[in-house]
């Protein structure tokens, strides 16, 4: 004889970036956790080898010389896109601000540029955070594909995608003419 056993579906409990942070600051996820609030879901992130953290780098040092002290350049900072969402992306250039965001998170209107470094992430920030960002209004964002040595620049959001995607290689320049910024891709690939 056999029997059916009824089981009900799993429900999935999903946070707000209130509760999200309040679970941060009560200490029940560590605050160096490698966590980011994708749609209300609480997702770790992939682990950063060498070659990432060289990139982040290297981003870091070629922003900071060119754009020098008229933004704010964050690594690795939780941006707060949307009420369950609030990813951490491993570049934001942002928008000046007395207080260097004390006060509160950035938003995607604070977001000039967000850079995302992508190995084993590829496929996960493409297909799900850049269309955050897009959705966020966030102007333009980078996405450095370190699998194949490229660097994906993604413009003009719209209804939650990028409708301008350009793939650039070793020997050609990203231009962001909002932040009158040109950089070659070999200075961020290595």
């Amino acid at each position: 004889m056999t029997s059916l056993q009824a089981t009900a579906p799993a429900v999935r409990r999903r946070f707000s970036a209130d509760e999200y942070e309040r679970m941060i600051a009560a200490g029940i996820l560590a605050e160096d956790e490698r966590l980011e609030l994708i749609d209300g879901e609480i997702r770790p992130m992939s682990s950063i080898g060498s070659r990432h953290a060289a990139c982040v780098k290297r981003l870091i040092a070629v922003l900071t010389e060119r754009l020098g002290r008229q933004v704010i350049i964050g690594a690795q900072d939780p941006i707060r896109l949307s009420d369950d969402t609030e990813p951490q992306a491993d570049i934001t250039v942002l928008r000046p601000r007395d207080d260097f965001y004390a006060g509160a998170l950035p938003c995607g209107r604070d977001v000039l540029l967000v850079v995302e470094v992508a190995d084993a992430s590829l496929g996960f920030d493409r297909e799900v955070k850049l269309p955050h960002y897009a959705a966020a209004g966030i102007g333009v964002a980078w996405l450095v594909d370190l699998n194949h040595d490229v660097i994906e620049r993604h413009a003009r959001p719209m209804h939650g995608r990028y409708a301008e995607v350009v793939t650039l290689q070793r020997g050609e320049t990203l231009h962001s003419p909002a932040l009158d910024l040109s950089v070659r891709v070999e200075e961020i690939i290595g």
